[in-house]
């Protein structure tokens, strides 16, 4: 077994997009993989995403350049490809795949949606059965590193969406917002993404909009929301504890002098991310009212986007003490045949010094037998894990990756492996 026979091939991620979509799997990877699988290759995921196109193999009659050739036939795609397409084999694979569950070859460092694709590729290669004992444990190693990472170094609370940091300002103001009263003026992209937000944090969210029936048919794709007429926004927020304004219109949607008319004086904290801004700045002058705007959002994001930068390199050491045991795996998988033939010889000698010993006890109960026999298979259970502890300890020490030992066979002397 050779960990050079652990290969990939795939686009640049920086790779023009006019390239990027004639070489995308799309909803056909199952019929890929097992194309690819047919090619004398034992092992294939594809990871697809919009930004990567990676067929990861474990072969070793297949090189990559061969597979190159497989990978530009599939998509019918000459000559054009070349400049982008490329390869890589053992250790630079582990590491590859580690960065990318890790999201470090993201366009946003950190970010969540890799790690659920890396998830995706390899349920369904285990679906298509065309990955297997290898593949199956590299991809496991890199969804369980990632995952670890993410918690450990805290990453994934560096925000830097500016829906997601407008719900981290709100959080700050109440500490706990599960079952507070949201209105979110807007229905355009960035009022979706704060409304889908609130509503993760279970926040009552009320929605309106200038065209109301834009905020209606919202309400069909996202029932938990109420539909507010625009007329009746300043009644809905007197009584809200959360305002998010994303418009686009070119003028204030929350005017200083409508809201004092309307405000009584309980805790509110309003969030614009409109430009031109919606809501009035003179508002935060309001005692009670906390008031935040895109300058604020952007600013932490800014922050976030240096603490993730500044994490990179904790992970990278992460990611090199995964791959150090990813090889000690790999490294024992050369002694499993000699593993098998240790606990065949015991269970053998078990066997023949059970009935030995039957034989010699014609009085003894049914219960004794069972019990002898439980015995005999404790102790040949504790020699061979060390026998198989000290085989293992050589494997990983041996710079040749030889693996000589003898295992004494009754009446057969000595057999070299």
């Amino acid at each position: 077994m050779d960990i050079n026979n652990i290969q990939m091939i795939g686009i640049e991620k920086d790779t023009p997009i006019e390239i990027r979509e004639k070489v995308t799997f799309g909803n056909h990877i199952r019929d890929a993989l097992k194309i690819f699988k047919g090619k004398g290759i034992n092992e294939v995921v594809i990871l697809s995403t919009c930004h990567r196109s990676e067929v990861y193999f474990y072969s070793g009659e297949v090189e990559t350049q061969e597979a190159k050739e497989f990978f530009k036939k599939y998509f019918n795609i000459g000559k054009i490809v070349d400049p982008y397409i490329y390869s890589i084999k053992g250790n630079d694979v582990i590491e590859h795949i580690f960065r990318v569950a890790c999201g470090l070859e993201s366009m946003v460092v950190g970010e969540d949606q890799i790690l659920v694709q890396v998830k995706d590729a390899i349920e369904i290669a285990q679906d298509e059965k065309t990955s297997g004992k290898i593949l199956n444990k590299l991809f496991r190693d890199a969804v369980t590193l990632a995952k670890k990472a993410r918690s450990e170094t805290g990453i994934n609370d560096l925000a830097l969406s500016i829906s997601y940091i407008a719900v981290k300002f709100i959080q700050e103001v109440f500490e706990d917002i599960k079952g507070k009263d949201a209105f979110v003026i807007g229905t355009g992209e960035m009022g979706q993404l704060a409304i889908k937000n609130l509503i993760a944090k279970d926040v009552n969210v009320y929605v309106t909009n200038r065209t109301h029936y834009r905020a209606v048919d919202l309400k069909n794709e996202i029932p938990e929301i109420e539909v507010v007429p625009y007329e009746e926004k300043y009644k809905r927020i007197a009584i809200s504890d959360i305002v998010i304004s994303a418009t686009d219109a070119p003028h204030y949607t929350i005017e200083y002098h409508r809201f004092k008319e309307v405000y009584c004086n309980k805790k509110i904290c309003m969030v614009d991310i409109a430009l031109p801004r919606d809501i009035d700045p003179e508002i935060s002058s309001i005692k009670g009212v906390s008031l935040y705007t895109l300058d604020d959002l952007k600013k932490t994001a800014e922050i976030n986007k240096n603490k993730r930068i500044g994490l990179i390199s904790i992970i990278e050491r992460m990611i090199d003490d995964s791959i150090k045991e990813f090889n000690d795996w790999f490294r024992t998988l050369l002694i499993e045949p000699y593993i098998k033939e240790i606990n065949t010889f015991a269970q053998n000698v078990c066997k023949t010094e059970f009935e030995r010993v039957a034989n010699k006890l014609k009085n003894a109960s049914e219960n004794d037998r069972k019990n002898i026999q439980i015995s005999l298979k404790r102790v040949a259970d504790k020699m061979c894990n060390v026998m198989i502890r000290h085989l293992k300890s050589d494997v990983l020490n041996d710079c040749n990756g030889e693996i000589v030992f003898d295992i004494m066979k009754e009446g057969d002397g000595h057999k070299k492996a």
